[in-house]
């Protein structure tokens, strides 16, 4: 009952609350970060599972596909990146196989980064370009010559 008593009982009160929330926090992050994993690892796996993919349809990525060996019929042809969300949101697909910008896009846009996430190793293709119309200089730029 002497106040020396009371600080110790106090302080360990204090280190038991303190290790009781260490261990809570880092069994939940356990648990989250079992579920944060990516359900598929790489493209071998879709290939050996024999998942249906989706890609961009009139896009040259399907053509990689093939070449890659996946079997014609599981490839899913998409328009949009709204059939990106509703086909794998339904689970129609298993993975989406695109173009590095158009899958970037999707992310931000509908996903926010924590409901998909794209996952490697980027296939090298031909390169991707973008075109714009030549610069025309306005009438009144050009120089008359008397």
């Amino acid at each position: 009952m002497s106040n020396q008593s009371k600080i110790v009982v106090i302080v360990w009160v204090f280190v038991v609350l303190i290790l009781t929330s260490s261990y809570t926090a880092s069994l939940s992050s356990m648990l989250i970060v079992k579920q944060l994993q990516p359900t598929v690892s790489d493209v071998t796996q879709l290939i050996r599972n024999g998942d249906y993919v989706g890609y961009q349809d009139d896009s040259f990525v399907v053509n990689l596909l093939k070449e890659m060996n996946f079997v014609q019929s599981r490839l899913v042809p998409l328009h949009t990146i709204e059939d990106y969300v509703d086909a794998i949101s339904k689970g129609k697909i298993t993975a989406i196989l695109d173009e590095n910008a158009y899958l970037k896009v999707f992310l931000s846009r509908y996903c926010g980064g924590d409901k998909y996430t794209m996952i490697g190793p980027i296939a090298n293709s031909g390169g991707f370009g973008f075109v714009s119309p030549p610069y025309l200089p306005h009438p009144d730029e050009f120089m008359h010559v008397n």
